[in-house]
């Protein structure tokens, strides 16, 4: 649970992922729209740009799954220069989304949403990674239904929150231009075992909530279903229950766990709390409890471009014994930023806040306590998005080997080297000789960025590198690299 405290100041409807990273080697943010490294040429995220540098930031790197553009996707983390620390492309044709660092059995793993991004949901499944990236579960939805893309969050009971969607027949005669067996998108939150796959329980939205508490129109096009709720987000409150938003219904609801049995509707048309100024939210994402009562939401307050309207994020006090709600914080960009879709808010210790602006936007920033920008970072390419954007601590260590490319550099030997996902490397040491088995040590540099640069007088035919803990003590050699006249 991401939690942050109050203060005295102050996540729509089509959904998918994420942002992205920087160039190589220590070099300010480039201008490509993909970064490339000699030492991995099968690798080639998109580029990102630090637009604020950090001033008194949270722990952590920025965890994004770029999507949208010609750029390669998948789960990404970068630093706070913008420099990558760990990316792994997937297939074409299959999207990444809410990638992040949870907690499973104990331990610290990564965490993503993998499969086919379709109009505003997915079909895909859940993956899970401990930290030598090792895939040790996947994630399916029961019933014979399809995990969406919208939420994916491991409990303290080592289950999952998701949510699932599927195509229906429903009567929608109950709103304008709705048929009696009309097309109908239902929304269903489920709680799955990992290790078992078991369904645990489940709440099927659409029989608890009308479509006239929609504020979504029905689809002109006979084709598409009426997605009256669009959940998109699943998180635990403190008292063991769950807190759901839907975009559609401006409104976030609390379902009693185990069970599925609504307990209150907070914002929307028919809210069983009493709403303060500015409490309100539109079309929004991302609805956090924080343990204190509070809770954060990612306002996107609108569903498209809307001239004057201006996407917020918002903590707000919630008494549930006086059915109140009124607003503590929020936090807007200084640009003034409309973010119609996708998006969310990540409490951070502190009280700092980050904000990743979802789809249409290409940026990030986080907020300290009173609002001030802390950091700001962007993808170079207008065209690649991430559905979410976290700022979270990450150790880990590979057991794949370095990669490493060498070339003749003059009367020198230049040699690039890398280790994706490496995060405890100080320094390289280059080794060097005739053959693979009478290699030495030609020299030793401080670690530069995602990739390294190490040159050296002479030249040699065979090189390996080996990865340098703070303590000069090797955690990893490179395979023997021959070296060529290019990269």
């Amino acid at each position: 649970m991401r939690r942050i405290p109050p203060s005295p100041m102050l996540r729509t409807r089509h959904a998918v992922a994420a942002a992205t990273v920087l160039l190589a080697a220590a070099a300010p943010a480039a201008a490509t729209a993909s970064q490339s490294f000699p030492s991995r040429p099968d690798l080639t995220p998109p580029s990102v740009r630090v637009t604020t540098k950090p001033s008194a930031v949270a722990p952590g790197s920025l965890f994004v799954a770029p999507k949208g553009g010609d750029e390669q996707r998948g789960p990404m983390i970068y630093d706070d220069t913008g420099q990558l620390v760990y990316f792994q492309p997937v297939k074409t044709g299959q999207t990444v989304l809410d990638f992040r660092a949870q907690t499973y059995r104990g331990e610290p793993v990564l965490t993503w949403w993998q499969g086919v991004a379709k109009r505003g949901y997915g079909e895909g499944h859940g993956v899970v990674y401990d930290a030598r990236y090792h895939p040790i579960a996947t994630v399916e939805a029961a019933g014979g239904r399809k995990m969406d893309f919208h939420e994916f969050t491991i409990t303290p009971q080592n289950t999952a929150l998701i949510d699932t969607y599927r195509i229906v027949r429903q009567d929608l005669r109950s709103v304008k231009g709705g048929k009696k067996n009309d097309l109908a998108m239902e929304n269903t939150v489920q709680e799955v075992d990992i290790a078992t796959g078991e369904l645990l329980w489940e709440w099927v939205a659409n029989d608890d909530i009308a479509p006239t508490e929609s504020y979504d129109v029905v689809p002109r096009r006979a084709a598409f279903p009426y997605d009256y709720l669009h959940l998109n987000s699943v998180n635990l409150d403190t008292d063991g229950n769950v807190v759901v938003s839907s975009r559609a219904a401006h409104a976030l609801y609390k379902l009693e766990r185990g069970t599925g049995r609504l307990l209150w509707r907070l914002g929307g048309k028919k809210s069983d709390f009493a709403m303060g100024p500015g409490t309100r939210t539109a079309w929004q994402h991302d609805a956090e409890p924080q343990g204190d009562g509070t809770f954060t939401v990612f306002d996107n307050n609108a569903d498209e471009p809307a001239p004057g309207k201006e996407t917020r994020g918002v903590q707000l006090k919630v008494d549930e014994s006086a059915r109140t709600v009124s607003l503590l914080r929020q936090w807007t960009n200084p640009k003034s930023q409309l973010s119609p879709s996708q998006g969310n808010l990540q409490a951070l210790p502190g009280g700092d806040v980050l904000m990743g602006w979802g789809g249409t936007a290409t940026n990030l920033t986080e907020f300290s306590a009173t609002g001030a920008v802390q950091f700001e970072a962007s993808f170079t390419n207008r065209n690649v998005e991430t559905y979410r954007a976290y700022r979270l601590p990450w150790t880990a260590q590979p057991t794949s080997p370095p990669k490493a490319a060498a070339r003749r550099s003059g009367r020198s030997t230049a040699v690039r080297v890398s280790w994706n996902g490496a995060t405890t490397v100080a320094s390289w040491r280059v080794l060097g000789g005739s053959t693979a088995s009478r290699l030495t040590p030609r020299r030793t540099v401080a670690r530069n960025g995602f990739e390294t640069l190490l040159r050296y007088p002479g030249n040699d035919s065979i090189v390996a590198v080996q990865a340098l803990d703070g303590n000069g003590a090797v955690l990893s050699t490179s395979r023997s690299a021959r070296v060529g006249q290019r990269w």
